[in-house]
């Protein structure tokens, strides 16, 4: 990758948060981690991401209510952002999810599809 994409990645699984990292970092891109929503929104706040991948369930603040207060601030502007989420596909949930937001990966996805949607948002 010629330049390096900004991503935050927003997980409080540490297991997940740390598969994530090694494939994000693996695949060329420059991570910033994260494992609350107030820590995140903070870093949300602090530089312009290419992309913020961001779970659902988190400890102080949601996924969704980040993702309103960053827009709130106008500071997802440039960003795109990915919802992480486990949530069963048939959960009433994920029908929200799907409805409210066009971006999001389950995060029972093997690590190259991880990856191939991750470099789909740059294409």
């Amino acid at each position: 990758m010629k330049n390096k994409k900004l991503i935050l990645l927003v997980e409080d699984d540490f297991f997940l948060q740390s598969l994530y990292n090694d494939l994000l970092n693996g695949a060329g891109y420059n991570v910033t981690v994260s494992q609350d929503g107030v820590e995140a929104l903070k870093l949300i706040q602090e530089k312009d991401w290419d992309l913020i991948l961001l779970d659902i369930m988190l400890p102080h603040l949601t996924g969704f209510e980040i993702l309103l207060k960053a827009k709130e601030t106008n500071k997802l502007v440039s960003s795109k952002t990915i919802f992480l989420t486990n949530l069963d596909a048939s959960s009433e949930d994920i029908t929200k999810l799907k409805a409210a937001h066009d971006y999001w990966i389950k995060s029972d996805m093997t690590p190259p599809e991880f990856i191939q949607k991750v470099n789909s948002f740059f294409l």
